[in-house]
């Protein structure tokens, strides 16, 4: 397997994850005041999209690229 196609995966996976993390964090509820954010689970609902599910997401990608990754490695060593 091309190592170079590692780097890239986990650069995008990076990528992914810090983009929508300050997506959540500072762009989308950048406008609302202390006293009028919502609560999910008794966190700010900022912090729980910035951290708690963005995190799950990229868990959930990095599950998928390493079975692509795998996946393609097993076929080129069944060869």
């Amino acid at each position: 397997m091309n190592k170079n196609k590692d780097y890239v995966y986990a650069l995008i996976l990076v990528f992914i994850h810090f983009s929508l993390w300050y997506y959540f964090a500072y762009i989308r509820y950048a406008d609302i005041e202390v006293k009028d954010y919502k609560y999910i689970l008794g966190i700010p609902e900022w912090f729980f999209y910035s951290s708690v599910v963005t995190s799950i997401f990229v868990i959930l990608l990095l599950i998928l690229f390493c079975r692509k990754i795998f996946s393609e490695d097993i076929s080129e060593d069944l060869k």
